[in-house]
């Protein structure tokens, strides 16, 4: 019988940092999806609908708050979670849905230790 492992869409235009969390979600049974930019994002999170997306914020394309903005606005993509990754704490505190502390919607600082982010991560997927 075939088990039900989260898949997660980790988006950076950092190919070292994206591939390290990367392996790092996968270690932990996490099926991982990678993408380099806000278009990548937006096309596959609406092809391959991810349980959750880790998102940074400084992207080449499109800003991970715009990303962010047309996730939600997308009724096939509004439900899905998102975790921002931000080197720029100051930007992100300005968007209103991380302002509300929810599950659905969270963002952690540049360089976050792995072992913590993990913590969030699970935390977003499961409410523990």
């Amino acid at each position: 019988m075939a088990t039900y492992k989260p898949k997660i869409l980790v988006v950076d235009d950092e190919p070292d940092a994206r591939q390290a969390l990367a392996h790092s979600l996968r270690a932990k049974g996490y099926e991982v999806l990678e993408a380099a930019g806000g278009a990548e994002v937006l096309e596959r999170a609406k092809a391959e609908w991810p349980t959750l997306i880790i998102l940074d914020i400084l992207l080449p394309d499109v800003a991970g708050t715009e990303v962010l903005d047309r996730l939600k606005k997308d009724p096939l993509t509004r439900a899905i979670p998102v975790l921002l990754l931000t080197a720029k704490p100051d930007v992100v505190e300005q968007i209103p849905l991380l302002r509300e502390k929810s599950r659905q919607y969270r963002y952690v600082d540049k360089p976050e230790r792995t072992e913590d982010l993990l913590a969030i991560v699970h935390n977003m997927l499961t409410g523990s």
